[in-house]
């Protein structure tokens, strides 16, 4: 007898359970009975999610498995005859094979929460900071004339204007929002962005704090749906799914839904949630005792989540989205965001990691390790991965010479497991695109990584506001120089090797498979940057914000 759902009375009261137990009140499950018949119960949607759940965690392990045969089997060649070639090429494949072991460690198993969210039991007072610094006018009025049609109540709006502006503060004014202004109170613009949620954090007394970046157009209904959440004594912050107003196709990637449909919902799992900066809501009382939103870092958002988890509060994040914003459409755009998110999350990984942050569970220090290790692999991993091919060709030996049926036998194994652990952990939510883009976007990454080694504690980057040119088309071309070069050398150093003998042409046919491979990952990008953006008429975003 299979397991089948139990339909509960409508106040939620659990035949056999103490009407004031834990499990009773637990907003997040449902039950069901069990083949046994007995009752049973599960958070929401994980009984309809186990399925895919169990295929994804059986090729996680086989992926882990398969993956410790090939390093070892790799490691022994090498270590056999050790060139510094296939040394590098085995730290190269030892670090990418960490970031999979995290992945197929506790990936599979995802948390979800209801759509309607939780109805508050208690009438919160919340401010909301929409913190603002040079944005275009018809963006920032925008999201405002949202706001005030949020159904929730009490709230006050608070518009953080680090520009001065005269016209964003009659605008403000005019729609009945606190207009602050560090410039404008003689105040230095010091830690950015955190700096100024920081005054306006001591300017507002508000019991739970919303922060929207002033692209975001929130949805009316976005507090009455989060703010019951925040009945759980311990909870710090509610982060909700990002959304924007994106192209046909989605070139860059931009709607991240790796990250946001599975990354996340997996943080949450083990309370390991990350705020993105725009569309959370956190609670003063968990502010105030860390002495505010983080400062030490160039953004806010991580590190303030990172910090309030290691002190043992909560974080929950809500997998569906309650605002839309902008993104940048054109490639020097996408890496000055990401290259400010790179940087930030690898100056944690050096300076304040989580292999020892006190405070942090087990599985809390692998999740932030996921995200780190992806900028890793990225970064460094695959650029080096580019140029192996590359020094065969020019005449390498390398130890995997003569083990060629050895090498794709277990290689392609662990790939083929790999796939398929990836096809169940991120069931339709196009992992191999997200794949592609970030080993394109290698040359920010790598960048980033690198500059985080030269900013430690007390030696702060500069910030950058991001989109005061949110509408732009097109951008210059020299971001594609790295792809371009690198798909110019992989067309033509195999021919020039074969030409004049450098290399054997049976090393020169196996090398070129990986040059192919490296041509079709590389190509994405280069397309991605080169096309004009089109937009379906409801996803234009300037027929929404009147750019």
């Amino acid at each position: 007898m299979a397991d089948r759902p139990v339909l509960l009375p409508s106040d939620g009261g659990i035949p056999g359970c103490p009407e004031d137990s834990c499990v009773s009140k637990n907003p997040f499950t449902f039950f069901w009975l069990d083949w046994r018949g007995r009752l049973s119960y599960r958070r929401h949607r994980e009984y309809e999610d186990r399925c895919r759940r169990l295929l994804a965690s059986f090729f996680s392990l086989l992926t882990f498995v398969l993956g410790v045969a090939y390093i070892l089997w790799v490691g022994w060649l090498v270590f056999t005859h050790p060139v510094w070639q296939d040394l590098v090429f085995l730290a190269a494949e030892t670090l990418s094979f960490l970031l999979l072991a995290i992945l197929a460690s506790d990936a599979w198993h995802l948390r979800f929460h209801h759509p309607s969210g939780l109805e508050p039991v208690a009438s919160y007072e919340v401010d909301i900071f929409i913190p603002c610094c040079g944005e275009p006018l018809e963006v920032i009025r925008t999201t405002l004339r949202a706001v005030t049609r949020i159904s929730y109540r009490p709230f006050q709006v608070y518009v953080l204007d680090d520009e001065g502006s005269e016209q964003v503060a009659h605008l403000a004014q005019s729609l009945g929002c606190h207009y602050l202004s560090r410039p404008r109170a003689g105040l230095s613009l010091q830690d950015s962005k955190s700096g100024n949620l920081n005054f306006g954090l001591s300017q507002s007394r508000g019991e739970l704090i919303l922060v929207l970046d002033a692209d975001q157009v929130p949805a009316p209904e976005i507090l009455t749906r989060l703010a019951g959440f925040f009945r759980l004594p311990r909870l710090a912050y509610v982060q909700t799914k990002q959304a924007f107003f994106l192209p046909d196709g989605d070139p860059f990637y931009n709607r991240d839904e790796v990250f946001y449909d599975a990354v996340q919902p997996g943080n949450d799992q083990t309370n390991a949630v990350l705020s993105c900066g725009s569309g959370v809501i956190y609670r003063r009382r968990a502010l105030e005792e860390m002495g505010g939103f983080a400062t030490w870092n160039i953004l806010e958002d991580v590190t303030t989540s990172y910090e309030l988890l290691s002190r043992g509060w909560k974080g929950i994040y809500f997998p569906h989205a309650l605002t839309q914003g902008l993104a940048p459409h054109t490639l020097a755009g996408v890496y000055r965001q990401r290259y400010q998110w790179c940087l930030d999350t690898m100056r944690l990984f050096f300076w304040d990691t989580p292999l020892w942050k006190s405070g942090l569970t087990c599985k809390q220090r692998r999740r932030f390790l996921l995200v780190m290790l992806s900028y890793l692999v990225s970064g460094l991993a695959f650029p080096l991965f580019c140029m192996f091919p590359l020094l065969a060709y020019w005449g390498g030996a390398p130890s995997l010479l003569g083990q060629e049926a050895g090498y794709w036998g277990l290689r392609g194994a662990y790939l083929l497991a790999t796939v398929l652990m990836f096809r169940y952990l991120f069931a339709g939510l196009q992992p191999l695109k997200q794949i592609k883009i970030m080993c394109g976007l290698f040359p920010v990454y790598g960048a980033a990584v690198l500059a985080a080694l030269f900013y430690p504690p007390g030696h702060k980057p500069r910030y950058r506001v991001n989109n005061r040119q949110p509408f732009a088309l097109s951008g210059p071309w020299w971001p594609l120089i790295p792809h371009l070069g690198l798909i110019m050398l992989h067309l033509t150093v195999p021919f020039f090797s074969l030409w004049l003998g450098w290399a054997s042409p049976r090393l020169i046919a196996v090398n070129a498979v990986v040059s192919a491979g490296i041509i079709w990952v590389l190509a994405d990008l280069v397309l991605a940057a080169a096309v004009k953006p089109q937009w379906s008429p409801a996803a234009d975003p300037r027929l929404v914000y009147g750019g």
